[in-house]
C-alpha cells in the first residue's frame, strides 16, 4: 500500500463529510420547541427526529462497509454523500412530521454508506502509521467538533429559522462532493469482484436495526417490557445466524478472522464506550441549561464553545504526541479527563452557573474526549489491509453508533425513573431534574471503568508509530 501524493487534500474532504454526518447527530438536540410550534412535531415524533438517523445509520453500517470494500470506496463515498446533501434539502422543506422524518431515514441511510466508505479512504491514503496518526488527529478533532458545533448550530439557528440546520449541509455536501470526483483515488482490485453476501446482509443488518431500535426505545417501553426482550431476542437469533452464515460463506460480509484481531476487537470497545460516555452528556446537560438555569437555546448551544475549543487546541498536540508515546496512554489520559468531566456533572449544583459549573466541564470534556477520538481508530484500523479497510472502518462506526444509543437509554432510563420518582415525593420539577441527572451519570461511571480497562488490558502493544511495510502500489490517481 502507497501513498496517495494528494492525500493531505483527500484528508480534508473525508473530513469535512465527517464533519457533516457528526453536525447531524445532534443538530436536532436543542430544536425542539421550534419543531413542535413550526410542523406540529409530537412528542414521539420529536425522538424519533433523533433516532431514526441513529437507528438506520448504525443499523446499516456493516453493509455500507462492505460495499465500499466491493464496489470501490470511491463509488460509495460519492453516492452516499450525494443522497445526504440530497436528503437535507429535503429536511429544510419539509411541513409535516411524515416529511421531515422520511428526510432524517434518509439522512441515516446515506450516511451508513457515507461514513465507513470515509474512514476507509483514510485509511488506504495514509498507509504510514505516523501520518495516519497525524491523520487521525484531525478526524478525532473533527467529529467532537462536528458534535459539539452541531449543538451550538441548532441553537443559533432555533431562534431564527431552524431549516438552515439542515440546508448548511448542502454547499458543504456540493464542495465535498467536486473534492472527492478530483482528489479521491480509485482502489484497483487484482482479481475478480467477489459477491455481496446477501444472506449475511439482511441478517447482519436486521439484527444490527433491532439491537439499535430495542436500545432507543427503552425509554418508551422499559427495559424489561415483552416489546423490548422480544425485540433482543430476535436480534440475537438473528445475529448468531449471521455468525453461522459468515462462518460458512465462501464472501463473507464482515470476515470472522476480524473478531479474532485485538486491534479491531479493542478499537471497537474504545469507540462503543467512549461514545457512550459521550451522547448522554451532549443530551442531557442541555436539559439543566434550559430547565434549571433558564438558558434559550442560543444559549444553549454556546455553553458548547469551550469544547469545541477544548477539540482544536488539543487536536494538533495530540496528533504529534501520539506518534512518540502511542495510542495507549493517549487513551488512558482522555479515559481519565473524562471521568473528570463525569465527576463535575455527577455534582451537578442546584445553583450553579456557566463559570463556576459549564466552563469547566465542557472544557474538560472537549479534551478528554479528542484524546479518545484520536486514540481509538488508530488502534481499531492500525492491521487493516487493503481488502477490508472499509469493513474494518464500517465495525468501528457501527460500535460508535450502537455506543451512542446504548449509554444515552441508559442514562435516560435512570434519568427518568429518578425524576419522576422525586416528583412522586413532592420533590420541585428542579430539584428533582437534577437529582435525576446526577444519578444519570453516576449510572455511566460503570462505562468509564470499562473504557479504562480496555486501555490498559486491550491497547497494549497497538497503535505504536512504525515505519509502513513496502507494499506493491494500489491506487491509481481517478483525477
Amino acid at each position: 500500500m502507497v501513498s496517495n501524493p494528494k492525500r493531505w487534500w483527500v484528508l480534508i474532504v473525508v473530513s469535512l463529510a465527517q464533519f457533516i454526518i457528526a453536525i447531524d447527530s445532534s443538530v436536532v438536540n436543542v430544536m425542539g420547541p421550534r419543531l413542535k410550534e413550526s410542523i406540529g412535531l409530537s412528542t414521539t415524533g420529536l425522538q424519533w427526529v433523533m433516532n431514526i438517523y441513529v437507528l438506520l445509520f448504525g443499523g446499516l453500517l456493516l453493509l455500507g462497509g462492505r460495499l465500499a470494500d466491493v464496489l470501490g470506496r470511491k463509488a460509495v463515498f460519492i453516492s452516499g454523500l450525494a443522497v445526504f446533501t440530497i436528503a437535507s434539502f429535503t429536511a429544510g422543506f419539509a411541513h409535516s412530521e411524515g416529511q421531515l422524518l422520511a428526510s432524517r431515514a434518509a439522512q441515516g441511510i446515506a450516511a451508513a454508506a457515507l461514513s465507513p466508505a470515509s474512514l476507509s479512504i483514510l485509511v488506504t491514503s495514509f498507509p504510514d502509521p505516523a501520518e495516519r496518526s497525524k491523520a487521525f488527529g484531525i478526524w478525532g478533532a473533527v467529529i467532537g467538533i462536528g458534535a459539539s458545533i452541531g449543538t451550538i448550530i441548532g441553537g443559533a439557528i432555533a431562534n431564527a429559522d431552524w431549516r438552515w440546520a439542515f440546508w448548511i449541509n448542502v454547499p458543504i455536501g456540493l464542495i465535498v462532493g467536486i473534492g472527492a470526483v478530483a482528489l479521491v483515488a480509485k482502489s484497483v482490485r487484482s482479481g475478480p469482484r467477489p459477491p455481496v453476501d446477501l444472506v449475511g446482509a439482511a441478517t447482519a443488518t436486521g439484527g444490527v436495526l433491532l439491537l439499535v431500535y430495542g436500545i432507543v426505545t427503552t425509554d418508551q417501553h422499559g427495559w424489561g417490557s415483552a416489546q423490548t426482550l422480544g425485540t433482543f431476542a430476535l436480534a440475537i437469533v438473528l445475529l448468531v445466524t449471521f455468525v453461522i452464515v459468515e462462518g460458512r460463506s465462501s464472501a463473507p460480509l464482515v470476515p470472522l478472522r476480524l473478531f479474532r484481531s485485538r486491534a479491531v476487537v479493542s478499537g471497537a470497545l474504545g469507540e462503543f464506550l467512549t461514545a457512550g460516555l459521550m451522547m448522554p452528556i451532549f443530551f442531557l446537560i442541555p436539559l439543566y441549561l434550559q430547565g434549571v438555569l433558564g438558558y434559550s437555546p442560543l444559549q444553549t448551544g454556546l455553553a458548547w464553545i469551550p469544547t469545541s475549543l477544548g477539540l482544536m487546541i488539543c487536536a494538533p498536540i495530540a496528533s504529534q504526541l501520539i506518534t512518540k508515546v502511542g495510542a495507549r496512554p493517549m487513551y488512558l489520559l482522555g479515559t481519565l479527563i473524562l471521568g473528570g468531566t463525569l465527576a463535575l456533572a455527577i455534582g451537578i449544583p442546584q445553583h450553579g452557573s456557566f463559570w463556576s459549573f459549564m466552563l469547566p466541564l465542557a472544557g474538560l470534556f472537549g479534551v478528554g474526549l479528542v484524546l479518545c477520538l484520536i486514540a481509538t481508530p488508530v488502534v481499531g484500523t492500525s492491521q487493516a489491509t487493503e481488502e477490508d479497510a472499509g469493513t474494518t472502518s464500517a465495525l468501528l462506526n457501527a460500535s460508535t453508533q450502537l455506543g451512542a444509543a446504548f449509554g444515552l437509554a441508559i442514562a435516560v432510563t435512570v434519568f427518568n425513573n429518578r425524576a419522576a420518582h422525586e416528583i412522586a415525593k413532592g420533590t420541585s420539577a428542579n430539584t428533582a431534574l437534577v437529582d435525576g441527572l446526577s444519578i444519570a451519570f453516576t449510572a455511566l461511571l460503570v462505562m468509564l471503568a470499562l473504557s479504562f480497562l480496555n486501555g490498559v488490558f486491550g491497547f497494549r502493544g497497538l497503535g505504536k508509530a512504525e515505519p509502513a511495510p513496502v507494499e506493491p502500489a494500489v491506487l491509481t490517481d481517478a483525477s
